[in-house]
């Protein structure tokens, strides 16, 4: 005697075409993830006297942002058309201000990641303390408190900024990559 499988409904039918898919692509964030390492450690390679280069460097990628949205204004409809359009002309302008004073521009950004870790670190501080009833609720405590504790140490001193800002550009790439292959085959492993 057999047994008669039940129908498959088009929900689980989307399911199972979805995991397969995602099943099949595993190889892109394993490649995503090996540039991001790669990039990583490019980042790591530069010291506080490359202040030149990464100004550079983020002059072409806010150029290249710029044009991107520029494009993205002319295929756009709407409201959305105007905003495209005025942050890519913001974009450009900061990517060409950028490649004129890369200084400035590194300077700049080691402000902004200043901030940003005084703002991310206040927010796992606050998020962790929240999440008391979590298992590992302490752990986002200690990286919020590492966090502010970065932020408060680099304050006003531009050579511990620029490192600062390069250890956190390098990790991040790291942590990204290692992410993405962790992802990649975690999504290989999937059975459908």
């Amino acid at each position: 005697m057999t047994t008669a499988t039940p129908p498959v409904s088009p929900e689980d039918a989307f399911a199972y075409e979805f995991v397969g898919a995602l099943r099949r692509l595993w190889w892109i964030p394993l490649l995503l993830g090996i540039v991001w390492i790669a990039f990583s450690l490019v980042v790591f390679r530069f010291d506080v006297h490359s202040v030149r280069a990464v100004g550079l460097v983020a002059g072409i990628v806010f150029l290249v942002a710029g044009l991107e949205e520029l494009v993205m204004a002319i295929a756009v409809r709407g409201g959305w058309k105007w905003f495209h359009a005025l942050l890519g002309l913001a974009f450009v302008v900061g990517g060409i201000a950028s490649l004129i004073h890369p200084g400035n521009t590194f300077l700049a950004l080691a402000e902004i990641v200043g901030w940003v870790l005084v703002i991310k670190g206040a927010f796992d501080v606050i998020v962790a303390l929240a999440n008391r009833h979590l298992e590992l609720w302490w752990t986002r405590l200690a990286i919020g408190l590492v966090e502010l504790g970065l932020a408060f140490t680099v304050s006003g001193n531009i050579d511990k900024k620029a490192v600062v800002l390069l250890v956190f550009v390098g990790a991040t790439a790291l942590l990204r990559g290692i992410g993405m292959i962790v992802v990649a085959f975690q999504l290989r492993s999937l059975t459908t």
